[in-house]
């Protein structure tokens, strides 16, 4: 039940009822309007606002409706083809999807016309009351964040340059080196570590070496702002954020959370001075506050936002900023300073996935949370119930889920606290190993799905949603593949983009005709090769390539292999047949291709040299034979390596249309 998500059932239905406390809102509401409605009519203004919060909620909830699109607006159907066995390259046994669930896709959105109804007469009556209930929950908790640093030094306002060397040397800055000449230009030293600290994308270098002394020091202090307080808080201040964590409890009861169940104990900062745990919305968070007071890692962004960032700064979460060249090693340092033993910093909340999924499977970690090679204890938080608010790439977006869980009655949490995991010295030294141990940990003691997808997949699903492609066919486990063909982030980016012009219905897949268009080949009568090409990607044989699938092929054919593995190649693109075997014609079309120019290869000496390969003599060569007699043959060999050079697919990266030669 816990894994319980409202998916279509096969007949593509939602199966959607009312509960038992549908039945006691209902009562209630009626009970009300007996009550205060019908003795006061001045109330009926009130009604009548309520029926049209309902009819246009209504009216708005109609694209989620089953088979009427998507809450972004797509209405992506895909063509569904019959299947049928195909041959496939060697590289697709290495590189099979670890799973074929997709955790960046949830489809809880859609809704039935029952549905529709029930959604609009809770948006009008409960809404409201939830809405002003998450305020004021809100308000409260940022009143007692102020209480609780009330009379701590402000964020850093730089009155002079000592006041920023100062800074720095709090911050574990040395600047007591000394030059030549035996001083130390501090000024120098100081601006190289605003440099590295500011949004580089807003600030160029240069422009700020130009600086005065007193617009430097403004720009100092305002973006050193995301660095939270940098020593642990008494022990009273601390007891005065226990009432933000009360704020929190309220703030999920009135998102729908009513009860939440907890399984396992929590441990204290001393045996875990790190948690982890899954992600899969904004909810997760909140909790954690409730249950630890926990300091999580977070974007600088969230320092900025109204209530919500004066909590966030008493909390003293570990903030980043994205735009930051040294954002990344400051993290880490602090992490480390933090972890220590005896340092007396609250528990740190790292969700190392680093982005959310549905819920239902873990992805690849990041180190970040291992590098101090210090206990974890893992937690996994899980949703059931009518509504998933899982915050993916391919799912309802931020304040769609807001609506939605602030709609139901009830929503259902259960949170499970598992064991500390308490690393041994070559985990210690290794964080990807740590990182690697833990995440298969996890997936054993919570049963969760352990598949290869990462954050860059969620990178690929924006650039997707961007062009107006599907965002779940974007999904390609891209850490298996970058790790197969050692390939970085950009250059996937770049095989997306010529992916998606080739797309040109933008249904996320390519046909045979799309490829060979992009390829410039023209049709597969003009160019068999190709075609053969497209079938060897074409692994399920539907007629349709994915993303993932192409991806592979062109990496796969970019990529250096010895010469066996590439007379193999050789071997299935030539073999136009499939039948596993060379006859006269396409061996006279391999040697053709290999050696135009070559005078010697005319029809009778095939004949003759195809005679000589076929030791069995049954009229057809076996790949090994055919292996066997191109090693043999020098001249060959080197024609076949250069004839794969030329074959080269990286040029689609410029343009797709650029006509290419096999």
């Amino acid at each position: 039940q816990l894994h319980r998500h409202p998916y279509p059932t096969p007949s593509g239905v939602l199966s959607m009822e009312l509960t038992i406390e549908d039945i006691f809102l209902y009562a209630g509401l009626a009970w009300a309007a007996r009550r205060w409605v019908v003795p006061h009519p001045w109330m009926f203004y009130i009604v009548t606002v309520q029926i049209g919060v309902g009819l246009y909620t209504w009216f708005k909830l109609g694209v989620c409706v089953v088979g009427g699109g998507s809450p972004k607006g797509r209405k992506g159907k895909y063509p569904k083809h019959v299947r049928t066995l195909q041959r496939r390259l060697s590289v697709y046994d290495q590189l099979k999807p670890v799973s074929s669930f997709n955790p960046f896709v949830n489809d809880s959105w859609k809704i039935d016309e029952f549905d529709r109804i029930r959604i609009s007469i809770n948006a009008a009556t409960i809404l409201p009351i939830r809405i002003l209930g998450t305020f004021i929950s809100l308000l409260l908790g940022a009143i007692f964040a102020v209480l609780a640093v009330r009379g701590l030094p402000p964020n850093p306002k730089f009155k002079s340059m000592k006041d920023l060397y100062d800074y720095m040397k709090e911050r574990g800055e040395i600047l007591e080196e000394q030059g030549k000449d035996g001083t130390v230009d501090l000024k120098k030293k100081a601006f190289e570590y605003i440099i590295e600290r500011v949004n580089s994308k807003k600030h160029k270098a240069e422009d700020i070496m130009k600086l005065g002394e007193k617009e430097f020091l403004n720009l100092a202090s305002k973006n050193l702002r995301h660095i939270c307080w940098y020593r642990p808080l008494e022990s009273w201040r601390r007891q005065l954020l226990i009432p933000v964590r009360f704020c929190a409890r309220a703030l999920l009861f009135f998102s729908g959370f009513l009860w939440i169940k907890t399984e396992g104990e929590l441990g204290s900062a001393e045996e875990a001075p790190i948690l982890i745990s899954n992600h899969v919305c904004m909810i997760d968070p909140a909790f954690m506050v409730y249950a630890a007071l926990p300091a999580p890692i977070a974007a600088a962004e969230h320092l900025k936002m109204p209530l919500l960032g004066s909590i966030v700064s008493a909390i003293q979460c570990v903030t980043f900023d994205r735009f930051s060249p040294s954002s990344r090693k400051e993290v880490r340092n602090e992490l480390i300073a933090r972890a220590a033993p005896g340092a007396g910093w609250p528990q740190i909340l790292i969700y190392p996935e680093a982005t959310c999924t549905n819920g239902e499977a873990i992805i690849t970690f990041k180190t970040g949370a291992f590098n101090p090679g210090r206990p974890v204890q893992m937690v996994c938080v899980r949703y059931r119930g009518r509504f998933n608010p899982a915050w993916v790439g391919a799912g309802p977006g931020l304040w769609h889920i807001v609506f939605r869980l602030m709609c139901e009655p009830m929503n259902f949490m259960k949170v499970d606290y598992g064991p500390i995991y308490d690393p041994n010295p070559e985990e210690k030294k290794d964080a990807l190993l740590y990182a690697r141990r833990v995440r298969d940990k996890m997936a054993y003691f919570f049963d969760l799905k352990a598949t290869g997808h990462s954050f860059d997949d969620v990178k690929l699903q924006a650039l997707a949603t961007k062009t107006n492609s599907p965002a779940e066919k974007a999904v390609i486990e891209a850490e298996a593949i970058r790790k197969h063909f050692s390939m970085k982030l950009d250059s996937i980016k770049k095989y997306y983009e010529a992916f998606l012009k080739l797309d040109k219905d933008k249904d996320g897949l390519l046909s045979r005709s799309d490829f060979l268009f992009g390829m410039g080949a023209g049709t597969p009568e003009e160019s068999p090769q190709w075609s053969n090409v497209f079938d060897l990607l074409d692994n399920d044989g539907d007629g349709y390539i994915d993303f993932r699938v192409y991806l592979i092929g062109m990496a796969f054919a970019n990529t250096d292999l010895n010469n066996e593995k590439v007379l193999k190649q050789v071997h299935q693109i030539f073999d136009l047949d499939g039948d596993g075997f060379l006859n006269l014609q396409e061996f006279t079309d391999i040697l053709h291709k290999a050696c135009p120019s070559d005078e010697l290869y005319t029809p009778a000496s095939i004949v003759e040299i195809f005679q000589d390969v076929d030791e069995n003599n049954d009229g057809k060569i076996a790949v090994e034979e055919f292996i066997k007699y191109a090693e043999s043959n020098p001249k060959l060999k080197k024609s076949f390596a250069l004839w794969r050079k030329n074959f080269d697919v990286s040029g689609i990266l410029e343009d797709p249309t650029t006509e290419k030669k096999a």
